[in-house]
């Protein structure tokens, strides 16, 4: 990796880092006060924030295990602009073919209940909603062309976002 592509890959780990850490939830919170009239920053329970932070925790894991999955066997970064040269299909990758966007999914789900927030609620549904159509409509069709047969095999075998009630063997 060239100095171009490794300021490239960190820069998309700050931004992506201050999306979804400080910036969505940010933005969420001064809705919630401003259209919901709500006067607090954490949820009021203790037991609320302790499960968000443990759900968030697993979400974050679950995106930096991607990360690692992609640099390690993929030789590339989770950024189109680096794409891994190889197909990655372990791991999480096994159960479901877009793990990191679970992740942040369920980070986001994490931080809904840490802020208790209805409208962090509703960015991560808006989250959620954008990242299927463009995983169904510009991610795979783009994988298709660059990993051929052995991307259409594992479409077949794997599910999208939701890992299916009985976990197929691949590979």
């Amino acid at each position: 990796m060239n100095v171009r592509e490794k300021a490239i890959e960190i820069i998309t780990y700050i931004f992506f880092s201050s999306i979804f850490l400080i910036i969505t939830p940010a933005i969420a919170k001064y809705l919630d006060f401003l259209i919901l009239k709500t006067n607090y920053l954490l949820a009021p329970y203790p037991y609320m924030i302790i499960i968000g932070v443990l759900i968030a925790i697993s979400g974050l894991f679950l995106v930096l295990c991607t990360i690692y999955l992609f640099k390690r066997f993929g030789d590339g970064t989770p950024n189109p602009a680096i794409p891994p040269k190889k197909l990655v299909i372990k791991g999480p990758y096994k159960i479901v073919r877009n793990p990191m966007a679970l992740g942040g999914a369920i980070l986001l789900a994490g931080e809904v209940l840490i802020y208790y927030s209805l409208c962090l609620f509703v960015l991560t549904v808006i989250y959620v909603i954008i990242l299927y159509f463009n995983a169904m409509l510009i991610e795979e069709p783009g994988l298709k062309k660059r990993f051929g047969n052995e991307y259409e095999k594992y479409l077949k075998e794997v599910p999208r976002f939701f890992p299916s009630v009985r976990l197929r063997r691949i590979r």
